[in-house]
C-alpha cells in the first residue's frame, strides 16, 4: 500500500478519537451541571481519590531511580503508595460488607 493514505488513515483516526474524547468529557460535564444533586456523590470520590493521590505523592521518597529523573521517581513512589492505600480500602471494604452480611 502507499505510506500517504496510510499516513493519511492515521491522522483521521487519531482526529476521530480526539473527537470522542472531546465529546465525551463535555457531554460528562454537562450531565454533571444538569443533575447536581445527582453528581454529589461522584464529585466526591472524584475528591477522596485526588486526596489519596496527592497524599501519596507528598510521602513518597526523593530516591531517584536511574532512568528517570526527580519529578517522575516522585510520581512514581506516589503511584505506588497510592496503589497500596487503594488496594487495602478495597480488603477493608470487602470484608466489611462480608461481616456486614452475618449479621442481617
Amino acid at each position: 500500500m502507499n505510506e500517504t493514505i496510510i499516513n493519511i488513515g492515521i491522522f483521521v483516526t487519531y482526529a476521530l478519537v480526539a473527537v470522542a474524547l472531546i465529546t465525551t468529557v463535555f457531554f460528562a460535564i454537562f450531565h454533571m451541571v444538569q443533575n447536581f444533586r445527582k453528581a454529589k456523590g461522584a464529585l466526591l470520590g472524584i475528591l477522596i481519590l485526588l486526596a489519596i493521590v496527592l497524599f501519596s505523592f507528598a510521602i513518597s521518597t526523593n530516591e531517584v531511580y536511574p532512568n528517570a529523573g526527580p519529578v517522575v521517581s516522585k510520581w512514581v513512589g506516589g503511584g505506588i503508595i497510592a496503589t497500596f492505600i487503594l488496594a487495602g480500602l478495597a480488603i477493608v471494604a470487602a470484608v466489611y460488607t462480608e461481616v456486614s452480611k452475618l449479621f442481617k
